[in-house]
């Protein structure tokens, strides 16, 4: 990928070019996961407050439902507290050391037909509903899928945005549950695997 022509002359090969440019959204999704949850140099990081703090306090840091907490409690990565915070107040952390621990959530994908196909109509909503009943945010993309979701008794979090809100949210370690029309399937999978992402398919087709 790198030609060398001389001792510290080096060239980036079409290869390498190429590379890049097929694995572009990965060296994103990589770039970002070092700024957010590895460099440590940050001078302040935010956090919400699990409890009570004072100025001072020494300060376990760790991801809770997609936001950073902290509390009195030692954990994977700690700090200071900069100043007085009361319980679900947000609170600045410094000299943090430690490596904050972190999982990504887990993507359930739903594949819908689109109207001419059927739509919601030929979804299994007791399938659908189970898959929802387990997932912390549940989004929708296409009007089938949407109709599909309210049908189950549950409001999509998201629609507008919900491919990359799903992403993001996985991303902060929340599971979720994406309601898709078949159509716009294929490219979604693809996103996903570009971005390393963990998902698994519910068949919610009924003959």
């Amino acid at each position: 990928m790198v030609s060398a022509s001389g001792r510290g002359n080096y060239h980036v090969t079409k290869t390498g070019v190429e590379w890049v440019l097929a694995n572009a959204e990965s060296l994103e999704s990589y770039a970002r996961h070092i700024r957010r949850d590895v460099i440590q140099q940050v001078m302040v990081w935010t956090a919400v407050a699990a409890e009570d703090l004072a100025a001072g306090d020494e300060a376990g840091v760790y991801m809770r439902a997609g936001f950073l907490h902290a509390a009195k409690k030692p954990a994977s990565a700690n700090g200071k507290v900069m100043a007085d915070a009361m319980k679900g107040e947000d609170v600045g952390i410094t000299d943090l050391s430690g490596i904050i621990d972190h999982r990504e959530g887990r993507i359930t994908i739903c594949k819908v037909p689109r109207i001419k196909h059927g739509g919601s109509r030929k979804v299994f909503l007791d399938r659908l509903k189970e898959v929802t009943g387990k997932s912390g945010l549940v989004a929708a993309v296409g009007v089938e899928a949407y109709v599909a979701v309210k049908s189950t008794g549950r409001e999509p979090d998201l629609f507008f945005g919900a491919r990359e809100g799903v992403i993001e949210a996985a991303f902060h370690g929340i599971d979720s549950a994406i309601v898709i029309v078949d159509e716009e399937f294929t490219e979604f999978i693809k996103r996903l695997e570009n971005v390393d992402l963990e998902y698994r398919f519910v068949d919610l087709y009924a003959q």
